[in-house]
């Protein structure tokens, strides 16, 4: 009997070093799990669980609502653009982005900064043909609501470069992901641009999904690009829209929402 008793209290005390092992266990690995997930949404804002996926079917990625972010940064050097052809509301001839022409009298190439806290989110590295020149269009996302692409940028940095193929797509539609995105913050450099071959100039475009575009006519493509398209100067500070303002073509103002 004695023999019993002292082997049910032996078994009784492995049982509970058994089952306070196994709670120490699960605690750790607990808190350990808690501690990555915490360290995650301090380093990268797309695990977070305040994210959320946008509605539009253009963007389709993770990013935060802001429907008013601010553009604190200049997107290249105001002082260095000659003219600026603005975007046209005009149906037959609509245009979503703004063309600014280098002034090369000055200089040969312009810098290109981020304008905002903004993500890479896609892009293509691709030569166009017609104007004879190979470049990068590249597409930031600044939050839910907005997002902007510069086109023409003739040489990007080289943590740009990297994420793109070595040649030049031919098909200037066929955007590659950048998966994650890469961020950016306001006034970081880019890269630089020499503009198109013949008319050194490049694309700057802003986009509102929270903005309808009013065209003038009927408009025959299906882009949905041209359902939200805004002044992209409008989104800078007052001194810089000024600037970029006085720059703009006279004759092209009236058909532009860039009033």
């Amino acid at each position: 009997m004695l023999k019993q008793k002292g082997f049910a209290q032996i078994l009784f005390l492995i049982v509970t070093i058994v089952i306070v092992a196994a709670g120490a266990f699960l605690y750790t690995s607990y808190s350990q799990t808690s501690f990555q997930q915490t360290s995650d949404l301090k380093t990268n804002p797309y695990n977070s669980s305040e994210a959320k996926i946008s509605s539009s079917a253009y963007l389709g990625v993770p990013c935060q609502s802001n429907p008013s972010p601010k553009f604190i940064h200049d997107f290249t050097d105001v002082n260095l653009i000659q003219k600026v052809t603005p975007p046209s509301l005009i149906a037959s001839k609509a245009q979503d982005r703004a063309f600014l022409w280098i002034d090369t009298v000055k200089i040969d190439k312009v810098p290109i900064y981020a304008p905002v806290d903004a993500d890479l989110i896609r892009g293509v590295y691709k030569i166009s043909k017609n104007i004879e020149t190979i470049d990068y269009d590249l597409h930031f996302q600044v939050s839910c609501e907005v997002w902007f692409f510069i086109n023409h940028i003739s040489a990007p940095t080289d943590k740009i470069k990297s994420l793109f193929p070595s040649q030049p797509a031919t098909a200037t539609n066929n955007l590659t992901s950048v998966s994650p995105p890469l961020h950016f913050k306001a006034g970081e450099l880019i890269g630089y641009t020499t503009g198109t071959a013949q008319a050194h100039n490049f694309d700057f475009a802003v986009f509102d999904l929270n903005t309808k575009t009013k065209l003038v006519g009927e408009l025959k493509s299906h882009d949905t690009r041209f359902n939200n398209f805004i002044c992209p100067f409008d989104v800078l500070p007052e001194s810089l829209k000024s600037s970029y303002y006085q720059k703009l073509i006279p004759d092209l103002i009236p058909e532009s929402n860039c009033k």
